[in-house]
């Protein structure tokens, strides 16, 4: 048996984990299958003979999502995958100020002759003198708002016609709805000018900007949430100075290799793990130990990378590089910490699973027992709309993990180290 980690793209909610969970957890060999929404991470356990990590890529992707396995970065693939990750919030930030500033004169001229005293909308745009004008003004200003929120629509029918509805399904099914049901009444407003008493143009302008609004904030509270490891990474410098052929030489970290002499100054930053050969000095260990008085340190004394020389000069022969360095394992096991599932996530993302299925039976029959009873079709879809808009707890799989996230990593911040979500629960 082993273990290995996927990296998992196209996820939204807690119903796509899940999704990724059930299909994988199917699979011949697979005893365990864990999928970390918030670090879109799948932790797999299963027989080596009986399945490949082919097999699971491929299984994965028939189920609509992007797999890949899970390799550990250094330092500058990890700051270019965060400046993506940030890149990704501005975009949002910015479709969804567009969005806002589109909103507010959709609700004005949609909602305004409702409020309790007057409002003035010019003729051109008054439902009254001009319905199709005030129509179109509508149609357009939530096609624009329609766009900018297509990423709902593009997972949320792919995710559908896949047999894994998630949450942006019953955003994308709901929103659409209405402004299909919307345009067909624009059109009958020529021949029947009451017609323009049944436009939902706003509510699906509305509900696709709010749910935007939650999504931006879900992606920048993931940003914040790396913050510590971030500044972990941050401790170590990202260069050394090799001494070669006895000649100090300036080089990456990375290059440095294992039982190779490097030359520490007074007020550097120790790169990696090492053993002083020549020299003495104090050096803050405070990163690590906490202890705020610095060490004293001599020939044959153990330094730690990322920890603080004061004093002297010292010669040290590199002991651990890359991965096997004591920031580096500290650095890993923060990462793990954040991307197992703690117990109580289970239980929540088995809810998620079958939350999504239910909500659109509930919506369908309410839909049609409303039908049954006479209603007309404009009441039909404004309960249909309500049920699968209102029943979207986006948070609902996002609570748990991120809420493990923000703990580990203040935790690091103020020193602590916690191993697991289970340890944390």
């Amino acid at each position: 048996m082993i273990t290995k980690q996927f990296n998992i793209g196209g996820m939204s909610c807690a119903a796509c984990s899940s999704a990724v969970e059930r299909v994988t957890g199917k699979l011949s060999g697979v005893t365990r299958s864990s999928v970390n929404l918030t670090t879109g991470i799948l932790t797999i356990t299963f027989d080596e003979q009986a399945l490949s990590d082919e097999e699971i890529i491929r299984k994965v992707e028939r189920a609509g999502f992007q797999a890949e396995l899970h390799t550990d970065k250094n330092k500058e693939e990890k700051k270019e995958e965060e400046a993506e990750m940030e890149d990704e919030v501005h975009r949002t930030r910015t479709r969804l100020i567009v969005n806002i500033i589109l909103a507010v004169p959709l609700l004005y001229i949609s909602m305004g002759h409702m409020v309790p005293f007057p409002m003035p909308l010019p003729a051109v745009l008054d439902m009254h003198h001009s319905p199709l004008n005030f129509a179109l003004a509508q149609l357009i200003l939530t096609t624009v708002i329609l766009f900018n929120g297509r990423k709902f629509y593009l997972v949320g029918f792919k995710s559908l016609f896949r047999g894994h509805p998630n949450m942006d399904s019953l955003v994308a099914i709901g929103t659409g709805s209405a402004y299909l049901y919307s345009l067909v009444m624009t059109f009958l407003i020529r021949s029947d000018s009451t017609a323009v008493h049944h436009l939902y143009y706003e509510s699906a302008a509305i509900v696709v900007t709010l749910v935007m609004v939650g999504k931006y904030m879900e992606g920048r509270s993931k940003n914040k949430t790396k913050d510590a490891i971030r500044k972990l990474m941050e401790l170590a410098p990202d260069t050394a100075c090799v001494l070669r052929n006895g000649e100090q030489t300036e080089v990456p970290v990375e290059q440095v290799r294992q039982d190779e002499l490097i030359l520490i100054r007074p007020g550097d930053k120790v790169p990696l793990d090492g053993i002083i050969t020549e020299g003495r000095t104090t050096v803050d260990e405070s990163m690590l130990t906490g202890e705020s008085i610095p060490a004293e340190k001599e020939a044959g004394s153990e330094v730690i990378g990322g920890s603080v020389n004061y004093q002297g000069a010292v010669t040290v022969r590199v002991t651990r590089v890359g991965s096997e360095t004591t920031l580096a394992k500290i650095v890993k096991m923060m990462e793990d910490a954040q991307g197992r599932k703690a117990p109580i996530s289970k239980l929540a993302d088995t809810v998620a699973g079958y939350f999504v299925p239910a909500v659109m039976c509930i919506a369908f029959i309410a839909a049609v027992v409303w039908t049954l009873l006479g209603h007309d079709a404009a009441f039909v879809l404004t309960i249909f709309v309500s049920v699968l808009v209102i029943a979207c707890p986006c948070a609902l799989g996002l609570a748990t993990p991120t809420a493990i996230m923000v703990g580990t990593g203040l935790g690091a911040g103020n020193g602590i180290l916690i191993k697991s979500g289970e340890a944390l629960e």
